[in-house]
């Protein structure tokens, strides 16, 4: 028989407390073991779990899909999408719909004036897609819309073409009358259908001197097209005998104090050189001499040459910059200055407190002699 070593006989004895902690060790673990099995016998069934957890399955990937449909370019197209959401849209037709009515579709007051600014200039739309090219519209708001457009997918080009040239003549009046082109009044235009923009031009071409000597002279006029021309030709009656003033009556005008519309009275100056010329005086602060018109961009010497003599100047009406108190912003947007001159005119009074005199400039070398003699007229000290 085996003999055992002492020492392993004293490794595997326990008292009676390690036997009964180890004991409830025991038990404890059994426990452990044992209560899964238990709680799931007496936890009742319930089917409907998987259910649940199904239904969130699907939600999820109905979310994943709707995502695929609905790709948000920028935050922008996101904001009309959530926009039009909430919207009662309605069906209408882009060329008779109101303000209010445009507003309840979800356009802004800016994509309602480009609408209204298209159609107050003679243009239409045709089909829908016509609608997407006003400027604003973006495609995610165009496709929300484009259901209730009361217009045709396609069109035809040639019934486009006969449309649009039907549209032109229905706005001549049915009642056509004799008139002169020469004498006929802004009003009595209006009801021949001719547009306020096209009866502008016509009393801008005559109070400049021009004269209707043949009806063909008509033609000529801007905006007339030759279906109108064609409709109104037969009414036309210009008096042989009459003596229409062929020179114009001399206009003279102050350049610092004209306004648009006695600079355009001027023959040889049009909408162009009189938005220049005002423009112009606004950045220098008024003009000091005539030949400062030849500064600006595309002005034609010709022009200038043949309108001189009609121009005066008062100086008196010059807006000058003040050394001591004026802004850079006001330095810098004067058109004989550039910035690093500007800034340092303000830096010079900032470091070395005001200045004394305006030739200070050029004594303290802040600025050329030839730029000092351009300004000069503009400055003043206090």
């Amino acid at each position: 028989m085996i003999k055992i070593p002492e020492q392993i006989k004293d490794f595997f004895y326990f008292t009676k407390g390690e036997r009964n902690g180890i004991s409830l060790l025991i038990v404890l673990m059994l426990i452990a073991i044992l209560i899964p099995f238990v709680y799931q016998y007496f936890l009742p069934e319930t089917a409907n779990d998987y259910l649940s957890f199904q239904k969130e399955i699907t939600n999820f990937e109905n979310t994943l899909q709707k995502s695929k449909k609905k790709p948000y370019i920028n935050q922008l197209d996101k904001y009309i999408e959530n926009q039009y959401d909430t919207l009662d849209l309605f069906y209408f037709d882009p060329n008779n719909t109101t303000k209010e009515s445009f507003k309840k579709l979800g356009l802004t007051d800016k994509q309602i004036g480009t609408i209204n600014n298209y159609l107050g200039k003679g243009g239409r739309f045709y089909v829908k897609d016509d609608f997407q090219k006003i400027y604003g519209i973006g495609l995610h708001q165009y496709l929300k819309l484009k259901p209730f457009i009361l217009l045709a997918d396609k069109i035809n080009r040639e019934v486009q073409t006969y449309q649009k040239s039907f549209e032109d003549n229905s706005n001549i009046a049915d009642s056509l009358f004799h008139f002169d082109p020469n004498t006929i009044t802004e009003e009595k235009w209006s009801k021949l259908g001719i547009k306020e923009k096209q009866i502008k031009i016509i009393k801008n071409y005559l109070n400049k001197g021009g004269v209707f000597y043949k009806k063909e002279d008509l033609k000529k006029i801007y905006g007339i097209k030759d279906s109108t021309y064609s409709k109104l030709e037969p009414y036309i009656k210009i008096e042989k005998n009459r003596p229409y003033s062929i020179e114009k009556k001399i206009i003279y005008v102050e350049l610092n104090s004209a306004t648009y519309q006695e600079l355009i009275q001027i023959n040889g100056i049009g909408d162009y050189l009189a938005n220049s010329i005002i423009r112009y005086r606004k950045k220098l602060g008024g003009f000091i001499k005539k030949e400062q018109l030849l500064e600006i961009k595309n002005f034609p010497e010709n022009t200038f040459l043949k309108i001189n003599s009609r121009l005066s100047v008062d100086t008196k009406k010059i807006i000058r910059l003040s050394l001591n108190f004026s802004e850079l912003k006001e330095f810098v947007t004067h058109p004989y200055l550039n910035y690093h001159q500007s800034k340092a005119i303000v830096q010079y009074r900032t470091e070395n407190g005001p200045y004394q005199s305006i030739e200070n400039l050029v004594d303290k070398k802040i600025i050329s002699q030839n730029t000092f003699n351009k300004i000069k007229p503009y400055l003043m000290v206090n």
